[in-house]
C-alpha cells in the first residue's frame, strides 16, 4: 500500500514538473520580438524618448523688407514619454507627449538702391537673416503596425503642438564692400521681440509618419531607434498661411512592459 502511494506521488510530481516546463516554454514563446509578453489585448508598455530634430521651414516669416524668405532650417531637440497599448500581435495604439524646440534660421540675399551722402545713387547687396526660436508641447495619437519583420514597427497618427514660448530676431547685413549703414556699421537689427508679440502663433496640426526597430534588452524591456516625420497641416502664425514647418525627428526610445 505504501509502495503504491509512493509511486502515485512520484507520478504526480513528474506530471506537475512536465506541466510547469511546458508552461514556461509557452511563456517564452509568447515573448514577442519587441521584448514584451504577448498578452492580448491589454499589454501595455511605457516609454521614454529623446533625440534630435531637423526643422525645415517651408517659405518663412514675412520680412520687414517685404522680401519673404523662401525656406530655412535648423537643428534642435525633443524629449518626451509615451504609452503603447498592444491590441494583438500585429497592431497597437500609442499616446505620445513631447517637449521640443522647433527653431529655424532663414537667410535671403537681395539688392536695393541707396543714396550716398553726396546724393549719388548706388546698388547695394544685402543679406537678411531671421532667427525664429520656438518651443512647443505636443500630444499625439498613433496607430502602430508591428510588421513581423523582427522588431520593426511603423506608426502613423495626428499631433497637436501647443506654443509655449519663442522669440523673433531679424537682422540685416550690407555685403557690398566699403558701404555701411548710417551710424558706421554694416549690421543692423530690425526686430528683436517675442514671437507672439505682433501676431498669434497657431496651435500646430500635424500628420505624423514614423518607423522604429525594437531591440529586446530583457524580458519586458526594449531599446528602439526611431524616426518620425511631421507634415504640417497649419501655418506657424496668423496672417502668413505660406509659412509652415516640416519636422524630422530621430532618436532613441526605451520601453518597459507594465
Amino acid at each position: 500500500m505504501q509502495s503504491s502511494a509512493q509511486r502515485l506521488l512520484v507520478c504526480t510530481m513528474a506530471i506537475l514538473t512536465l506541466s510547469l516546463m511546458s508552461t514556461q516554454l509557452q511563456a517564452q514563446r509568447r515573448v514577442s520580438p519587441h521584448g514584451f509578453r504577448v498578452t492580448y489585448p491589454g499589454a501595455v508598455a511605457i516609454g521614454l524618448q529623446g533625440g534630435s530634430n531637423w526643422n525645415y521651414g517651408i517659405n518663412g516669416p514675412a520680412a520687414f523688407c517685404d522680401c519673404a524668405f523662401e525656406s530655412g532650417s535648423d537643428l534642435s531637440y525633443h524629449a518626451g514619454i509615451h504609452l503603447d497599448f498592444y491590441l494583438n500581435r500585429w497592431f497597437g495604439l500609442r499616446l505620445q507627449g513631447l517637449y521640443e524646440d522647433q527653431s529655424t534660421v532663414y537667410t535671403k540675399d537681395w539688392r536695393t538702391a541707396v543714396f550716398r551722402a553726396d546724393g549719388s545713387q548706388e546698388d547695394v547687396e544685402l543679406q537678411r537673416r531671421s532667427e525664429v526660436d520656438a518651443q512647443y508641447a505636443s500630444i499625439s495619437f498613433h496607430a502602430l503596425w508591428l510588421t513581423g519583420a523582427g522588431g520593426l514597427y511603423v506608426l502613423t497618427g495626428a499631433e497637436a503642438g501647443f506654443f509655449l514660448d519663442g522669440s523673433y530676431l531679424e537682422e540685416e547685413f550690407i555685403t557690398t564692400e566699403d558701404l555701411v549703414f548710417t551710424g558706421g556699421s554694416s549690421h543692423r537689427i530690425l526686430a528683436d521681440e517675442s514671437l507672439d508679440a505682433s501676431t498669434d502663433v497657431y496651435t500646430r496640426a500635424v500628420l505624423v509618419l514614423g518607423a522604429g526597430y525594437d531591440i529586446a534588452l530583457a524580458r519586458g524591456a526594449a531599446l528602439a531607434p526611431e524616426i518620425q516625420i511631421g507634415f504640417p497641416l497649419t501655418s506657424v502664425v496668423k496672417g502668413n498661411s505660406d509659412w509652415r514647418l516640416l519636422v524630422f525627428r530621430g532618436g532613441l526610445n526605451i520601453r518597459f512592459g507594465i
